[in-house]
């Protein structure tokens, strides 16, 4: 997913090494985030459930239903990572509405893999 470049600031950059975890099942939601570099493993109950490369996201089911994470997501290789407030996600929301679609078919799709 590309994002325009104002979401693209330096202070909306983060950085993991290979092996760090970004947040933990059961954590409040303050971001979603947008792979730029690297590889990040999504983990839930102890076993890696997918692996997300450049340009994938991750982190926004508990933006839409504002619920604690539903797993947790572990730096698989050292990357940077744009993150997104859920003010952040609710404006591209409704000014970019391929962002949406985009945003639904990935939750679609992930959930097909889990029946």
């Amino acid at each position: 997913m590309k994002l325009p470049n104002i979401f693209e600031t330096p202070d909306a950059l983060v950085h993991f090494r290979a092996g760090e975890p970004i947040f933990s099942a059961g954590d409040p939601a303050e971001f979603m985030f947008v792979i730029k570099t690297g590889q990040v493993d999504i983990v839930k109950n102890g076993r890696t459930v997918e692996t997300v490369g450049p340009d994938g996201f991750f982190g926004e089911l508990a933006l839409v239903d504002a619920h604690p994470r539903s797993a947790g997501a572990v730096a698989k290789t050292d990357c940077t990572l744009a993150r997104l407030t859920e003010r952040q996600f609710l404006f591209m929301v409704g000014e970019t509405p391929f962002f949406a679609l985009n945003v639904i078919r990935e939750m679609a799709r992930r959930l097909r893999r889990t029946d």
